[in-house]
């Protein structure tokens, strides 16, 4: 099944921290500081009218998040920035749209993994298969 990744802005417990919904579950949530999130088989998805509408001042609401077919929660042993091809970005306020490091539109585009690193999201450059 699955998964939902996205980071949580609403305030409260969970405020910035990675949030992972598998279908219709309750969501788990992780503290950036301490977990690295890969990704398998993703797509980074948006609702680009909400993002629209927060871009032209509108207060925030979910409207992207990546979805992945398998992910695999790490430990952060590691504080360095990894070796990667690509950065992912997402702020509605900037870009009503995901990005790459070179601010080209990338909504829908799909990866065979990604992983977080902090609040960040990474093409890593090593490609390593997951169990």
């Amino acid at each position: 099944m699955k998964a939902k990744i996205r980071f949580h802005l609403a305030k409260g417990p969970n405020y910035q921290r990675w949030q992972v919904r598998v279908g219709n579950n309750d969501p788990e949530y992780y503290d950036p500081e301490d977990v690295h999130i890969d990704m398998y088989n993703c797509k980074l998805r948006n609702q680009r009218k909400t993002a629209e509408r927060i871009g032209a001042g509108a207060n925030k609401s979910v409207c992207a998040w990546i979805e992945c077919e398998s992910y695999q929660i790490r430990p952060r042993v590691y504080r360095g920035v990894p070796d990667v091809n690509e950065f992912c970005m997402y702020n509605p306020r900037k870009a009503p749209h995901w990005c790459n490091s070179k601010l080209e539109d990338i909504d829908n585009k799909q990866y065979g993994r990604l992983m977080t690193f902090d609040r960040m999201i990474f093409v890593p450059l090593k490609h390593k298969t997951h169990d």
